[in-house]
């Protein structure tokens, strides 16, 4: 287990040492760091860049007709982001599309202060959702709206010190080289200066240490961070804790002990220097028998090749007269161990330009008079986004035929009686049974919540609606009565749905069927099995 928590430890600070180890120090007169935290500080700019994916293909002879598929769909996929223009940190708008073997899917987004609007080819409404409101239920639904803004605000002005701490402290790669070159960006030829870095993975275990071992020294740069994150994060923490001691009463002994920490801020950068410290200084004191057991462990395969000589990393960084980044170009290469996969390796080339630094830009806007779809965590299925969507779009398509979203197996024991308490208590309110008209009952709310499609109870007509947008279906069934109705048209049931055990229980077979299922029983088993595609 300890082993597996280094693994784990270990891959996360080689994926922050792929971009901390592009802030070298000054090589050859060219300062990268200076340009990186130049490109992090940008107050508008306009840009594109792509992103693209090519698996390079293992044995794929053990594979299943669907994987092999999935394979063929992603390989070759690119993410393009075509006009990117940053008006500010709080207005930013894009035009892309997401490429793949079946066809491309064009997109706008914008982001407008805290919400994130994204228009995706073929939606009937642009799609909104707040990263704040996203934490809804969580310990920061008890902040106030103006606190969520100043920390969403305060987080974004903390990056280029956070940036900076990383890059001063990366020691320099190998294989380093800076050249003089012309470039075009933008349509525009210009004269910079191209800083090019290689790494391969049997570099990292050593550059980490030194990574690692750096900041341990580096005390004042840690403390001045972690003073940093002190000055944001302080008003946060005060007025959640006014919240959850005024909403749960808590004793006053544990407030007043984080007191004594969080009014005082050299007693708790102090802390919290400490206690990074010995755990980084641990990780230090013990990282070469670690190392050694991550190579001797057979079950390590996937570390081992991460730190191999097929694991590579290529950067082109391209740095005009003022130190800022004005293109970029990354190819990274990750073998894959895992033979049952049918995948060799995976090859990332990322391609960026940027223009009007530091200039007027004036972000899009995304028309939202017509209605958006608000996008809910907590409420919202695959059903009610496909909703959203044109069957004949190749978003939908890609959501419905090859990701296959909607597909669906339900296994399910029925229970041969209605009335055994130890059944009852034993099987619970979501087993089906068949009652005394021979007819197997279902929850709806349970097959519902299953299919991905909404359920609504009215508690005071008793009365259940089910809306699928899969299938375009709506179904109303009330209680005690054989009637339903399917999108408005009357339909008679074998048996009429009733309450047991605080679940509303409805014929399994009218219900599955109607929602696009195809469902098959098991006389052997005594189980039930509900499929959909």
């Amino acid at each position: 287990m300890q082993r597996k928590r280094f693994t784990w430890w270990l891959a996360t600070a080689l994926v922050i040492m792929l971009f901390a180890l592009t802030g070298c120090q000054v090589i050859q007169g060219l300062d990268v760091s200076q340009a990186l935290q130049n490109s992090s500080a940008l107050t508008s700019a306009e840009s594109r860049s792509s992103l693209q994916m090519d698996i390079i293909a293992g044995d794929t002879s053990h594979l299943s007709a669907d994987e092999k598929l999935m394979i063929q769909m992603l390989n070759h996929i690119t993410l393009d982001l075509n006009n990117a223009k940053m008006q500010d940190k709080q207005h930013v708008s894009v035009d892309g599309a997401l490429t793949y073997s079946k066809g491309s899917i064009p997109f706008k987004l914008v982001v407008d202060g805290n919400k994130i609007i994204i228009h995706i080819d073929g939606a009937k409404k642009p799609l909104v959702f707040d990263p704040l409101a996203l934490q809804s239920g969580s310990s920061a639904a008890a902040l106030s709206e103006d606190i969520q803004k100043q920390l969403f605000q305060k987080g974004t002005e903390l990056q280029p010190a956070l940036l900076k701490f990383f890059i001063t402290n990366a020691p320099n790669p190998a294989h380093f080289s800076v050249s003089s070159v012309s470039e075009q960006v933008y349509n525009e030829t210009l004269s910079l200066q191209k800083a090019h870095l290689e790494i391969n993975g049997s570099e990292f275990v050593d550059l980490l240490k030194a990574f690692l071992t750096n900041i341990v020294a580096d005390e004042k740069g840690m403390k001045e961070l972690i003073g940093q994150f002190y000055d944001v994060l302080i008003p946060v923490i005060k007025e959640q804790m006014k919240a959850s001691a005024f909403n749960s009463e808590m004793n006053s002994v544990m407030p007043d002990l984080m007191s004594a920490y969080l009014n005082n801020k050299t007693l708790a950068v102090e802390f919290v220097y400490t206690t990074l410290h010995e755990f980084l200084a641990k990780a230090l004191l013990d990282w070469d028998k670690n190392m050694k057991d991550t190579f001797a462990s057979p079950t390590d395969a996937q570390a081992k090749a991460l730190l191999s000589e097929q694991t590579t990393l290529q950067t082109d960084l391209f740095i005009d007269s003022d130190k800022q980044i004005r293109k970029v170009r990354t190819e990274l290469s990750i073998p894959i161990t895992n033979v049952s996969s049918g995948v060799k390796a995976l090859k990332f080339t990322y391609n960026n330009e940027v223009w009007n630094i530091n200039k007027p830009v004036k972000a899009d806007r995304i028309d939202v008079s017509g209605g958006v779809f608000n996008i809910d965590p907590t409420t919202i299925t695959s059903s009610s986004i496909l909703s959203n969507f044109n069957k004949d779009s190749r978003f939908y398509k890609t959501l419905r035929e090859d990701l296959k979203v909607t597909k669906k197996e339900i296994h399910l024991i029925v229970d041969n009686t209605d009335d055994d308490p130890y059944l009852e208590y034993y099987f619970g309110a979501s087993h089906p049974y068949i009652n005394e008209d021979k007819i197997t009952m279902l929850p709806v709310r349970f097959i519902s919540e299953k299919l991905g499609a909404e359920i609504k109870w009215d508690e005071k007509s008793k009365q259940i609606t089910v809306k699928d947008g899969v299938t375009d279906t709506i179904i109303s069934l009330a209680v005690n009565s054989k009637t339903a109705t399917v999108n408005g048209s009357p339909v008679q049931l074998d048996s009429a749905p009733i309450i047991k055990q605080g679940s509303t229980f409805v014929p399994l077979r009218f219900i599955a069927e109607t929602l696009g299922c195809k469902v098959s029983f098991d006389d052997d088993s005594s189980s039930v099995t509900i499929t959909r595609d």
